[in-house]
């Protein structure tokens, strides 16, 4: 959604990617709103078709939208100011809810620095000409994860910038409800990600990471959550068929800071305290209808220790800057221009 006393056809070109839809939308685009470059899709691919909107983006930032996200009417200028302040080749925002303003969805899913929520972003044109956009084996989910590691790869900088709040027109999900195919989709992508882009050894650690929280899932409160183990070990076959590694240092950051990779039991309480409470636990869980005690576990912990990656209250910006003489690029992160 754009507002026209903002912006014009002379600052901003617009390219709407109709991704195979049935309700008529693309014949409403082409008749309503000639200026509009349209590209209307024969197939749904999910999010790799915004590639197709990216290959023929002019201009120096692309923002993308989804169809049911929008930035309020001077969300797009103060995205730019921000990404020039902060030298900034990736911008990502504070995402709300339209059903709950007071419901954040980028507080109760923390990607932090190491990924973003794909409604919507602010990226350099000349970045995804680098990097190609999406990766086309990611249907769905997890595919901004992938993309941010390959950023930052290269030595481009993320600056996560929540003064830019976008507007998803989504109701948040109940805490307890439990989506079989989304588990599993998830479950099929994070080793894919693993095995395509991790040095060997991190990505196998990934693996073993992802197979014990799925174990653990089904054990404490999701047991359906058991059925995801063939889409761990198919998606990391299918990652293994198009490695492309990214540089150690990178590679391992992620594997050791990213909430999805971290070993489970770094997010967890100690083996022999859960080992003694898990019976009593059991026997209540099934007493209450639940299997899961709340509260419990290491996780705040993990995500206060890396504050500096994933509370972000503030614009925060992250980048692998080279540390000379040939040593590996070491994580940068803060509110510093480059030259700061």
């Amino acid at each position: 959604m754009l507002y026209e006393s903002e912006y014009s056809a002379d600052c901003v070109d617009i390219v709407v990617v109709d991704n195979a839809s049935t309700d008529g939308s693309a014949a409403m685009v082409r008749e309503e709103f000639r200026e509009v470059h349209l590209i209307a899709r024969d197939s749904n691919i999910g999010a790799p078709a915004w590639n197709d909107g990216f290959a023929v983006a002019r201009g120096d930032y692309v923002l993308i939208l989804d169809d049911d996200c929008y930035l309020l009417p001077d969300g797009l200028g103060r995205a730019v100011d921000g990404a020039r302040q902060y030298e900034a080749d990736l911008v990502t925002f504070k995402v709300i809810s339209t059903k709950d303003p007071a419901h954040v969805f980028t507080e109760k899913y923390r990607t932090g620095l190491f990924s973003f929520w794909g409604c919507a972003w602010l990226v350099r044109r000349s970045v995804l000409s680098e990097l190609g956009g999406y990766d086309p084996e990611l249907f769905m989910w997890a595919n901004e994860l992938e993309f941010t590691i390959r950023l930052l790869d290269r030595g481009y900088r993320h600056l996560h910038f929540p003064e830019v709040v976008a507007q998803h027109m989504k109701a948040p999900r109940d805490g307890e409800e439990f989506d079989p195919r989304g588990y599993r989709i998830n479950a099929r992508h994070w080793p894919y990600i693993a095995a395509k882009l991790f040095r060997m050894r991190d990505a196998l650690e990934a693996l073993v990471a992802v197979l014990g929280t799925v174990i653990r899932d089904s054990l404490r409160k999701y047991p359906s959550a058991i059925t995801a183990i063939p889409d761990i070990f198919a998606g990391f076959l299918h990652g293994l068929r198009h490695r492309s590694p990214v540089r150690p240092e990178i590679s391992r950051f992620y594997r050791r800071n990213f909430e999805t990779f971290a070993s489970p039991w770094r997010l967890s309480r100690p083996p022999a305290e859960f080992v003694r409470a898990l019976p009593r636990e059991l026997v209540a869980g099934v007493a209450r209808g639940e299997t899961r005690p709340e509260g419990l576990g290491r996780r705040e912990q993990f995500f206060a220790e890396r504050g500096d990656l994933y509370t972000l209250e503030e614009p925060a910006t992250l980048e692998f800057r080279p540390s000379g003489d040939g040593a590996p690029a070491v994580p940068v992160f803060g509110r510093a221009n480059r030259g700061g």
